[in-house]
């Protein structure tokens, strides 16, 4: 009985779960398209487009980038994902991006929160997003040097 209890508790949870991302995520996925649509994405990533060029990816991963950053990897890997079922990025860029975000990723909240226990915010926000460059850029020469990864 105490098992049947226990799924059934863990069943609840988990599309209570499920529902709140999904409250979360679909309000998100519809202002990215609103925003698509009215054409903000270009006018945003137009800012960022030497940073792009020194890490070797194309102005279309910038969106996805600037939301792992600010809003953390679940956002950001949700429009990964959709920009990779549209076509939009090929498999390499989506790995630079992957690595980039894997090091650098929801830099508000992360910073917010190690402030509160006594790190020095400018550092951490620096030595992250130089790191992600410098890993990323390094990534990138490796793939093209080798090939490792295709369209």
């Amino acid at each position: 009985m105490e098992i049947l209890a226990l799924l059934g508790t863990t069943i609840t949870d988990t599309v209570l779960n499920i529902a709140q991302l999904g409250l979360l995520l679909v309000p998100i996925m519809v202002l990215i398209e609103l925003a698509r649509h009215y054409q903000l994405i270009e006018k945003i990533t137009d800012r960022v487009r030497g940073a792009l060029q020194f890490l070797t990816l194309p102005q279309e991963a910038a969106f996805p980038i600037l939301v792992g950053l600010f809003f953390g990897i679940v956002f950001g890997s949700a429009l990964i994902i959709d920009y990779a079922k549209e076509g939009i990025l090929k498999k390499r860029d989506l790995l630079l991006i992957g690595i980039f975000l894997c090091i650098s990723h929801s830099v508000v909240e992360d910073t917010l929160i190690l402030s509160f226990f006594g790190a020095n915010p400018f550092i951490v926000v620096g030595v992250r997003t130089i790191l992600a460059i410098i890993i990323t850029r390094m990534a990138a020469s490796l793939l093209n040097r080798f090939s490792l990864v295709e369209g």
